[in-house]
């Protein structure tokens, strides 16, 4: 369809992907249809689980016929949950909305930072994997720019059963989005698991992370330190009313925090090169559980909106930094895999915290802000972020 690299591609099949049109008013449409703030809740908990699920079996699919098929499959559950949504009126239907959405999100998490990886290895471009993540995270954080503040614009002129329309554009966007999937290329990687069975690959995965301290460890700081972006687009909505923050502001601020977060994942390994390796983890890890803690205990509309802006845009600002460390430690023939079971720990870990903090949220939104904080900045502090990039620096493979 066109001519370029995979990272470019990725990157607007992201975009296209991540144009969630009605993020700004999803818990508010959600509530509109008789959904309690715990219900609400639970639908991200129960996405998470299925991540959680389909984490191993997508990545050994990955592994086992391709990096690109894996990309496919995530970008049609992502259209076919969209165009659902639109029709969905109970919470069963809801649920099974997140179910599709869940089985995307884990097709995709391995595949795409292998995709990547195996597409710079081939030109020994392995270096630039900081960058390349960089723009994928740039990329989905400009269609969090674009998307509210668009879809903030249009719910200003319309009345709650009307949100549809808003619905429906992100489904014709979503299934854009599984169209360009096709035109990626897949690496000209050998597959050493082409021919094995799933037990096989998932137990050669399972081996390489037990093998490596410095990969468990990984496994350790990207779960505990995990900064739960998607819990905080969720529960800022009721928070920001029940502040008296204005319609177009709830919007505004998830456009901001999304324009925000372009920019410092886009430049995260330029934070890095300014402030070292060692300072850009620990503060990147850290700041977004002090923004938290911030958020429960501040009132005032005016001052919540660029609070919640900064706690969004340095929510996922890591990623891009904790992505090429462990890349640079597995083996291309069970990338895929690896990747998958690390996400598999995350996605349970933040799913039962989000169940948890879903429940308290019912009784207090503050005292749930409040729990997200300490535990980043507890498990930041505990897991010893700080020694990450100079172990690994020491390690036999070592920082490119």
């Amino acid at each position: 369809m066109f001519k370029t690299n995979n990272t470019t591609k990725l990157a607007i099949i992201t975009f296209f992907a991540n144009l969630y049109f009605y993020n700004q008013i999803g818990t508010l449409y959600q509530q509109s249809r008789g959904l309690s703030l715990f219900e609400v809740s639970s639908i991200t908990s129960i996405i998470i689980f299925t991540v959680f699920i389909g984490e191993v079996p997508a990545g050994v699919v990955a592994d086992r016929i391709g990096r690109k098929w894996s990309v496919v499959i995530a970008m049609a559950m992502q259209a076919l949950g969209e165009w659902m949504y639109l029709f969905a009126k109970k919470y069963y239907e809801f649920v099974i909305i997140a179910i599709f959405a869940g089985l995307g999100f884990a097709f995709l998490s391995g595949a795409n930072e292998a995709l990547i990886y195996d597409t710079l290895s081939e030109n020994d471009k392995e270096k630039k994997m900081k960058k390349a993540m960089g723009l994928i995270g740039s990329s989905y954080q400009l269609a969090f720019f674009i998307a509210p503040l668009a879809g903030g614009i249009l719910v200003t002129q319309l009345t709650l059963p009307e949100y549809k329309k808003v619905i429906f554009i992100t489904a014709v966007s979503a299934s854009f989005a599984f169209l360009l999937s096709f035109t990626l290329k897949e690496p000209d990687v050998k597959y050493q698991h082409a021919q094995d069975g799933p037990y096989t690959i998932l137990k050669s995965g399972f081996f390489e992370i037990r093998n490596s301290p410095l990969l468990k460890k990984i496994l350790l700081i990207s779960t505990f330190t995990a900064t739960f972006s998607g819990l905080l687009v969720s529960l800022y909505q009721p928070y920001f009313v029940a502040s008296d923050v204005p319609i177009f502001w709830i919007g505004a601020s998830l456009a901001l925090g999304g324009l925000f977060a372009a920019l410092t994942q886009a430049y995260a390994y330029k934070l890095e090169e300014a402030f070292g390796k060692k300072m850009a983890l620990v503060v990147l890890s850290m700041f977004p559980g002090l923004m938290f803690i911030l958020l429960a205990v501040v009132k005032i509309p005016l001052v919540l909106v660029p609070i919640f802006v900064l706690t969004y845009g340095f929510s996922e600002t890591r990623n891009p930094l904790l992505s090429s460390y462990t890349n640079v430690l597995i083996g291309s023939k069970n990338r895929a895999t690896v990747l998958s079971l690390i996400n598999m720990v995350n996605s349970l870990y933040i799913a039962i915290v989000v169940l948890i903090v879903g429940l308290i949220a019912n009784y207090s939104l503050p005292i749930a802000f409040l729990l997200v904080g300490i535990i980043i900045i507890f498990a930041t502090i505990i897991l010893r972020v700080d020694k990450l990039p100079a172990e690994i620096q020491k390690s036999n493979t070592g920082i490119k």
